[in-house]
């Protein structure tokens, strides 16, 4: 059983003892109806034999009603408020007929009714006893501080109810600005005896009184009080304005009548705001209204009057207050410390200067882990910096809490944070004007790289990440050189160095008072550009450090991946102010525009491709142009003004301007007219390039124009006029229609295709053919030395097509029959005539008439060519004994003549060219020498012993043929080991 006590001993004990916080706590934890009746019975106590200090009781509970906060109700007065309801309810089951059994509302907490719910007469709520209270207390209210107290209490009571739900919380300044007024004024000598636990216990009971008149609040009044109340606000303040504007002759209480016109004028201020909205609201009455605007007249006449007595107090020590208000809130995690973190952060009076903001800060590292915050401690770090040079040890221990937030920090938002550095202080960061910074970044930088150039930053990405942005965030421009630098210099760390920049976007900020246009990363990229061409390693290891940029990075679901370096930037930067440069290496620009080319693009299609950005038509016409220089690749350049095109950045060349010329394509196709005007240009332009050029065009001509071909390819092929067109160029006469065809067949597979088909040669002819094919053969040896691998590859296909279709005809000569039996080379025929071929047609390249053709990196050019070649006619004979081994066992027989007969033309071919230039033939004969030995092996019959010793006779007997010792004697000594 719960004690019964007197109430009139309760509250004359509340009353003595001060704990009025304590009674509405007890309060709270009452059933509605229980709470209601005891409320009663308190304000008649008050009213009963009145004094001061049963006023002060009675506006001290009604303050801590309005403090009250239903979602911070302690553990134990919410266990005190279950057991209660059980035993109130068990009361009434035990003591009431059930006709009029104790109704108990299920929840405890209404004791603050919602304001939807009006009061009645019979059972009001406990706000409209204190009104009720508070109008039969006026006549007892003597006290200065008691009426200030009691039209703040009653205004902002009014405020909560009419704003309700839309209850504006104070911005973080004004809330700490009211909060430092407030404990200044309610401890004049704070400023001086900071008593930790004190001031701990103040703030903490000022933060109550903050959120009671700025927060959300459910002890309101119901609506059919509102206009009882504001009349009673009239009342008191036009009866009491007169007294409150007079100064007191008895100043001994002048603390506390500070702190009440502070408070009370606070109250009226709001109470000004919402009226408007009372003025404009249906829940006040017309004939209300009226008084609501004397109401208002007064109030800002009292305002302005009383406001003038009120001692605000110094700014410096309000400053002081403030700041350790902060302090206190921070360290204790109070209500709003994350909104005060932010004054805190961003406050650079009190950095450095006021006692204890680097320890605090140093403290509670966690809380300032934010992206906002970061920038707010950059922003102090700079601007302290620049006038107290003198503490650089503290500012260097700011910088590190600094660092250290930002390497806490998720990669989204330090990439938030660098994107904030270089907004406000651009692409040097701290390190932009002269001081400590610099120092400080060479420290940092030379530690950062170091850690993440070491293996061990490889199994970690996110440490290397964090490194990095770390002295990013100091100097990014720095930071990116530095990066780049190391991806062209440093073998090996471009893969790793790629992963970190692809994780900071934000280090390709684009500066718009850039003059150039380009990013820092764009600036520093072409600056070790030309680090990285020292070798060809640097060089590739830079490039594919560049596409790796291209590359779209990690999305999330709100943004799509996009690149850290945009492919047209890479192109408007290393491609396209080359590619007219006569004087210039064009395979780095070449290269770049390849790989850029060969990113899938990852949009939707909605967007215009890339490559519009980039003068596409311009562009195709230069690489026109470079491919007409191709021609000129084995010239000697005396005068050393222009670099030629290699013949193997031939094939580069080609695959890039096939790509370019394949998206553009497609974007014409889908509105042609909007690109005839371009397209006509582009043909204009190509009139004065080699024929070959436009057809390699074709898919941006598209039906415009006609396939424009020497007029001799007529004679060879029966193409019609609808699509072909004639040139008469004197550099193709009689005779040269084979050479124009086989020009033809380099373009593309599709032209090849056209090519072969309308091939003009009767099959049945034997001369037609035989002429055919002499043809062929000088028309062969005229394209090879400038043939891309690819169009090499293409007229070796040409070749087979040919031998299929009985077209051409390769007279095959067994000069060597003699030594070996008589064997079925059906099976190989193809493989021995196109080696055949190659051999007559270096005969023809290597004779007198041809001796001077070509300088040496052209007969070494040729070698690669036959090489290939000969090792593709090799692997064609490896697949074909695979495909003869079931079904014919002694398959190898033949296989080993067709080896054994290509290293002798191979060994031929290597004799006929000129010293020093055939060491790719001399690597595919050890290559035939191996295939030999593996299938020799195989047969150790009798007979296969015999004839191998015949065969490495004859083998032995080639070899020796060579002219250079060191390649004879290794071939030599590779015959003679062979078992």
């Amino acid at each position: 059983m719960i004690p019964e006590i007197n109430h009139t001993v309760l509250f004359e004990m509340v009353k003595s003892l001060g704990a009025s916080d304590v009674f509405v706590e007890l309060l709270s934890a009452l059933p509605a109806n229980a709470s209601r009746l005891e409320m009663t019975h308190f304000v008649d106590h008050v009213l009963d034999g009145t004094s001061d200090d049963d006023v002060a009781m009675f506006l001290d509970v009604w303050w801590e009603l309005m403090k009250q906060n239903d979602g911070q109700k302690n553990r134990i007065a919410q266990t005190f408020g279950d057991e209660t309801k059980k035993y109130l309810a068990r009361v009434a089951d035990e003591f009431s007929h059930s006709s009029k059994r104790l109704k108990l509302d299920p929840d405890v907490s209404s004791l603050f009714p919602s304001v939807n719910l009006p009061g009645s007469s019979n059972n009001p709520p406990i706000p409209c006893l204190l009104l009720d209270g508070l109008k039969r207390l006026k006549s007892h209210i003597n006290s200065y501080v008691y009426k200030c107290s009691a039209l703040a209490k009653l205004s902002d009571m009014i405020c909560n109810s009419v704003l309700s739900e839309n209850i504006v919380e104070l911005s973080t300044k004004v809330y700490l600005e009211k909060f430092a007024r407030l404990i200044t004024l309610g401890n004049p000598g704070v400023q001086k005896f900071l008593v930790p636990n004190i001031f701990i216990r103040n703030v903490k009971e000022t933060q109550r009184e903050l959120r009671a008149t700025s927060q959300k609040s459910s002890f309101q009044f119901p609506q059919g009080a509102l206009t009882p109340g504001i009349e009673l606000l009239a009342d008191l303040l036009h009866s009491w304005v007169n007294e409150l504007q007079t100064e007191p002759e008895n100043d001994t209480e002048i603390q506390k009548r500070s702190l009440a016109i502070y408070r009370t004028v606070e109250s009226l201020k709001c109470f000004r705001e919402i009226c408007p909205m009372l003025q404009n609201s249906k829940i006040v009455p017309e004939d209300a209204k009226k008084n609501l605007s004397d109401l208002l007249l007064n109030s800002a006449t009292f305002i302005q009057k009383i406001g003038t007595s009120m001692p605000l107090g110094d700014a410096a020590t309000i400053d002081k207050v403030k700041f350790s208000i902060a302090l206190t809130i921070i360290d204790g995690r109070m209500e709003r410390y994350a909104e005060i973190c932010e004054i805190f952060a961003s406050s650079p009076g009190w950095a450095l200067s006021a006692d204890g903001w680097l320890d605090c800060l140093e403290r509670n590292q966690d809380i300032f882990q934010d992206t906002d915050l970061v920038l707010r401690l950059a922003g102090t770090l700079k601007e302290v910096s620049s006038w107290r040079i003198s503490e650089a040890s503290k500012i260097k221990r700011l910088m590190n809490v600094i660092l250290h937030c930002l390497t806490a920090l998720s990669v989204a938002d330090k990439n938030k944070a660098l994107l904030g550095i270089l907004s406000s202080y651009g692409s040097k960061g701290f390190c932009r004007d002269e001081g400590p910074f610099k120092d400080w970044f060479e420290e940092e930088v030379n530690m950062a790289f170091n850690c993440i150039t070491q293996s061990e930053a490889a199994k970690n990405i996110s440490k290397a990440v964090n490194a990095v942005a770390r002295v990013a965030f100091l100097n990014p421009e720095a930071t990116l050189q530095k990066t780049c630098h190391l991806a062209a210099v440093n073998l090996g760390a471009h893969k790793l160095l790629g992963q970190i920049l692809k994780n900071l976007p934000a280090l390709s900020f684009k500066d718009k008072l850039s003059s150039d246009g380009l990013n820092i990363l764009a600036k520093c990229l072409l600056e070790a550009a030309w680090d990285s061409f020292a070798t060809t390693k640097g060089e590739n290891q830079f490039l594919e450090f560049l596409t790796s940029l291209m590359e779209p990075g990690e999305g999330n679901d709100e943004d799509p991946p996009s690149p850290l370096l945009q492919p047209a930037d890479a192109t408007k930067i290393f491609v396209l102010p080359y590619l007219m440069e006569s004087n210039s290496s064009i395979e780095f620009p070449l290269k770049v525009l390849n790989n850029a080319l060969k990113i899938e693009v990852t949009d939707d299609g909605t967007k215009e491709h890339w490559l519009l950005a980039c003068c596409p038509f311009p562009l195709i016409f230069a690489l026109s142009q470079l491919l007409d220089h191709c021609i000129l690749c084995w010239e000697e350049d005396n005068n050393k003004t222009s670099s030629h095109i290699s013949v193997e950045t031939k094939g580069l060349l080609i695959e890039t301007l096939n790509m370019v010329c394949d998206i553009v394509g497609q974007i014409i196709s889908v509105n042609p007219e909007m690109w005839s005007t371009s397209v006509c240009w582009l043909y204009r332009k190509t009139e004065q390039l080699d024929w070959t050029v436009r057809l390699w065009l074709k898919s941006i001509f598209g039906n415009h124009f006609k396939y424009e071909v020497p007029a001799t390819l007529f004679e060879v092929c029966d193409l019609s006029d609808d699509g072909w067109s004639p040139l008469n160029l004197p550099q193709y006469g009689p005779g040269t229609g084979l050479l124009a065809w086989m020009e033809c067949c380099c373009v593309s597979t599709n032209m090849m295709e056209q090519m072969l088909s309308h091939l003009t040669i009767d099959a049945k002819n034997v001369e037609e053919v035989n002429m055919f094919s002499k043809g062929f053969l000088i028309a062969l040896i005229q394209v090879l030395p400038w043939c891309s691998s690819s169009e090499w590859k293409r007229l070796n296909h040409v070749v087979n097509s040919l031998l299929q279709r009985e077209l051409l005809h390769v007279p095959y000569t067994l000069e060597y029959v003699h030594y070996m039996p008589l064997l079925n080379l059906r099976p190989f025929a193809h493989p021995l005539q196109i080696s055949q071929l190659l051999l007559r047609a270096f005969q023809l390249i290597c004779s007198c008439s041809c001796s001077d053709w070509l300088p040496v990196a052209g007969w070494k050019y040729v070698a690669r060519q036959c090489a290939g070649s000969m090792s593709d006619i090799l692997e064609s004979v490896r697949c074909r004994l695979k495909g003869h081994g079931v079904q014919n066992p002694d398959g190898r027989q033949e296989a080993t003549f067709v080896i054994m007969q290509l290293f002798c033309h191979v060994i031929h071919i290597m004799v006929m060219m000129p010293s020093g230039t055939s060491e790719p033939l001399y690597y595919v004969a050890l290559e035939l020498l191996s295939q030999y030995e593996t299938l020799t092996t195989a047969n150790a019959s009798t007979s296969g012993l015999l004839s191998k010793v015949d065969e490495k006779h004859f083998l032995y007997s080639i070899a020796e043929n060579l002219s250079s010792e060191d390649q004879r004697s290794v071939l030599l000594q590779k015959i003679s080991k062979i078992c």
